[in-house]
């Protein structure tokens, strides 16, 4: 068996900081590969394999600035980047195809609401719920006000 491996998913640029930085604290005590992943979720009247560079860009530039934060802790990272219709299938289905130890997801934690809060983002539902491994679910503290 090969070297464990820590997958962590971005969602946007907001959360790379906080989540690479997690997941590199983590991987360090596993002593494995490490995988930044982001999924570009691309509408049914699109097809999925379309030459668009314009659909991919936002997920180059939030896998470079993981290869960032990577270089900053000297931490060697692979990216990758998939496009799906759903990004929480497109998740588990990576970490089950690579064998993830352990995947990290971030959610928003922006429900104003008691019972929100309790609730997950579908894509965090879904992983939580099709766990192919133990998954950390990163809920950023409350905004204040």
């Amino acid at each position: 068996m090969g070297k464990p491996k820590v997958m962590v998913a971005l969602r946007d640029l907001a959360s790379v900081e906080n989540l690479m930085t997690l997941a590199i604290h983590l991987w360090k005590g596993m002593n494995g590969e490490l995988v930044a992943l982001h999924v570009v979720e691309v509408p049914a009247a699109t097809p999925l394999e379309v030459d668009d560079e314009i659909l991919d860009h936002p997920g180059k530039e939030i896998l470079a600035a993981a290869t960032r934060v990577a270089k900053r802790f000297s931490v060697k990272l692979s990216t990758e980047l998939l496009r799906a219709r759903e990004a929480g299938e497109a998740i588990v289905g990576e970490a089950k195809d690579r064998g993830a130890e352990l995947l990290i997801v971030g959610h928003r934690g922006s429900h104003s609401s008691v019972l929100g809060e309790l609730l997950l983002g579908s894509t965090a539902q879904y992983v939580a719920h099709h766990r192919p491994c133990r998954v950390i679910i990163q809920i950023p503290p409350p905004k204040p006000g």
